[in-house]
């Protein structure tokens, strides 16, 4: 009987608890998921700020949060297995870059200060946005009177 030079490698399942215990310690996971908690706080302050509150768009929201939060919560542990660990750093940087667009979107329709560099690179706080929806409302009251 000879014994291995190496021991074996433990099996996959283990590995993937492993790495999934360890996204404890990881900031960029740990941004990613406040940044999903301040984006449903803000959203919902938004909605209650400005009268426009609905139970089907707050749980399609929570639905769509919890499904994103899963996703990157099971994808992340599986790429630092197998060596991807960039990877899932930059997967999880871009979803916390996309809930920072709807954190500020959120803060400026509540009618909190943004500054006017930032305003212009988010579409939904720029002029071009609201003339549109100026022209818009108006042409929803316009046929409503006919």
């Amino acid at each position: 009987m000879r014994l291995l030079a190496v021991a074996p490698a433990p099996p996959y399942h283990q590995l993937y608890f492993q790495h999934f215990y360890g996204m404890e310690d990881n900031w960029i996971i740990w941004l990613f998921v406040w940044a999903i908690i301040i984006d449903i706080i803000t959203g919902t302050a938004r909605s209650l700020a400005t009268h426009h509150t609905t139970s089907t768009k707050g749980t399609l929201g929570l639905i769509k949060h919890g499904i994103l939060l899963i996703i990157v919560l099971t994808l992340y542990p599986m790429l630092d297995i197998n060596g991807m660990k960039s990877a899932g750093d930059t997967f999880a940087m871009f979803y916390v870059l996309f809930y920072a667009v709807s954190i500020i979107e959120n803060c400026g329709e509540m009618g909190l200060p943004i500054p006017t560099w930032l305003k212009k690179y988010i579409y939904k706080l720029s002029d071009e946005y609201n003339n549109n929806s100026q022209i818009n409302n108006k042409k929803g009251a316009n046929d409503s009177e006919k």
